[in-house]
């Protein structure tokens, strides 16, 4: 039912900064203004240092199948292309602009990719400043950004995606990567949302119901539901849209007030956490079938 997230074997394990130090050694020198901007990492197996330029692909991977932006917008984005990766976002940071790229793609089901060897690159127009990239020891990945707020966050590049840190703008002009918050406030600050990803969903829902969220029954499907229906037997009656097949997604709604929290799970038995948003006025609230 469920397809295993574990990733491929990989011949070689390209390490962008080790890459850079080898090929192009003088050129993480600090120099003009990125020599002013303090860099600092709070998250274990994630780094964060100086570089003025990018070295090319080993492989061009900027035409990859799957997990690349179709068009570029930024300076940062384009010179990245330009090398050979693929760029797997463009995000604002400040004045700054930030760009996820990575050297392997593999097609998994459906639209589900599995990007490795990936990096944040930080830029100021076309002026590289910094570089953010795993550790080799490490086990975290870097797949993606995405802004949020007035931040990004960093996706890893399994198949189905989790957060694996921040990366904040301190003083205009500061660049930080943080882990994610315990929680996080929404709708203006009018509700706060736990922190669930990649928790199993029992436990989510007892987190997100102890922070004043009521679980919301939808209508049973009009279709056989098994999965979903198991599920529902554990006592999460809030279980909706389930898929039986592939990564056997599913959602669940919370609402307070005019607020409305959605969360998705992945994976059979007890599922896990892969993401959630919430949205903050009635006329958006999910549409039952």
């Amino acid at each position: 039912m469920f397809a295993p997230l574990y990733r491929s074997a990989r011949s070689i394990r390209l390490v962008l900064l080790a890459l850079v130090l080898t090929a192009v050694g003088s050129l993480v020198s600090p120099v003009g203004a990125s020599a002013e901007i303090a860099l600092k990492s709070e998250v274990p197996g994630l780094k964060i240092t100086r570089l003025q330029k990018l070295p090319k692909a080993p492989q061009p991977a900027s035409d990859a199948t799957c997990g690349v932006l179709p068009e570029l917008k930024s300076k940062g984005g384009k010179i990245t292309a330009a090398l050979g990766w693929g760029v797997t976002g463009e995000a604002k940071l400040g004045s700054y602009d930030a760009v996820s790229f990575a050297g392997e793609f593999e097609q998994a089901t459906g639209s589900a990719c599995d990007i490795s060897e990936g990096n944040v690159a930080v830029f100021d127009g076309s002026q590289l400043l910094a570089l953010v990239y795993a550790e080799k020891s490490s086990k975290l990945s870097i797949g993606k950004i995405t802004a949020i707020k007035d931040h990004l966050r960093i996706l890893d590049g399994d198949l189905v995606s989790m957060p694996v840190g921040e990366i904040w703008l301190e003083g205009d002009r500061n660049v930080e990567v943080k882990p994610l918050a315990a929680e996080e406030q929404v709708c203006d600050g009018a509700a706060v949302v736990p922190n669930v990803y990649g928790k199993p969903i029992t436990d989510a829902r007892q987190a997100i119901i102890a922070r004043g969220w009521e679980p919301f029954q939808s209508p049973p499907p009009s279709y056989p539901d098994p999965f979903g229906d198991s599920i529902r037997k554990m006592g999460i009656v809030e279980t909706t849209d389930c898929a039986g097949t592939g990564f056997a997604y599913c959602s669940y709604y919370y609402r307070k007030g005019d607020m409305e929290l959605g969360v998705i799970s992945f994976g059979d038995g007890t599922p896990t956490v892969s993401g959630y948003g919430a949205v903050c006025e009635r006329s958006k609230w999910h549409k039952s079938e």
